[in-house]
């Protein structure tokens, strides 16, 4: 099975692939594991929220393996671009007839990384953060002080905001593309193809063994962080 090693294109003229389905699983895990964090931390049913940060630390963990392991669209390496190609991406914007991106355009990758990046340090915070009465506190609380922990949760709960921030202007990034560009960014992160338009372009696929040993280091890591990393 291979999801998307040697690395095996895979065409089709009518609706090409541009999604894997590990990096949709990922994509709709992440938000909700979000949506289930923010919850719990209003409803302060803070069990749940240690349960759902696990989760979305696993998946950070995993998405940020994926890319470098993963298909060519969910690599760094196929988005990340620098200053140069950013600016003169910037200058189609207004442009309604510019052809889709195949896989993350060049600002859409800095919106990934600054989710990712948000994400990892709010629930790496977490992990040190004190509760005021001690009951919930992060599995690393043990190393460092009643006070240093309050402090990391007012960072943790600061961080979040900045995240809502970022989520709620990725969110108008897709509605500009829908309704101005007409691209429809959120169909093929749930189909895993894109509309046809006369390109064959399409993603290449990797043995499953890759997801499966990422998502076993992952597990690993998470679970030894529960534990406060006493073994």
């Amino acid at each position: 099975m291979n999801w998307g090693g040697a690395e095996r294109a895979q065409t089709n003229t009518a609706r090409p692939r541009v999604w894997d389905i590990p990096t949709r699983l990922m994509h709709w895990g992440l938000v909700a594991g979000i949506a289930v964090c923010w919850w719990s931390g209003e409803t302060n049913n803070l069990e749940y929220h240690l349960l759902s940060g696990y989760a979305v630390l696993w998946i950070v963990l995993m998405r940020i393996y994926w890319g470098f392991a993963g298909p060519s669209t969910a690599r760094f390496s196929s988005f990340v671009r620098g200053p140069e190609a950013i600016f003169n991406y910037a200058r189609t914007l207004s442009h309604r007839d510019s052809p889709p991106t195949h896989g993350h355009n060049p600002i859409g990758a800095l919106s990934v990384l600054l989710l990712l990046g948000l994400v990892l340090a709010m629930v790496g915070y977490g992990l040190f953060a004190v509760d005021v009465d001690g009951l919930y506190s992060g599995p690393l609380s043990s190393y460092v002080s009643f006070r240093t922990g309050r402090r990391i949760a007012r960072t943790h709960h600061w961080l979040f905001d900045y995240l809502l921030i970022a989520i709620a202007l990725h969110l108008a990034a897709i509605l500009f593309y829908q309704f101005y560009k007409r691209h429809n960014l959120v169909l093929p992160m749930i189909t895993g193809r894109r509309m046809p338009d006369g390109r064959t372009e399409s993603i290449t696929s990797v043995p499953w063994w890759r997801f499966a040993i990422g998502a076993a280091v992952a597990a690993l890591i998470v679970w030894a962080i529960t534990t406060g990393l006493y073994f």
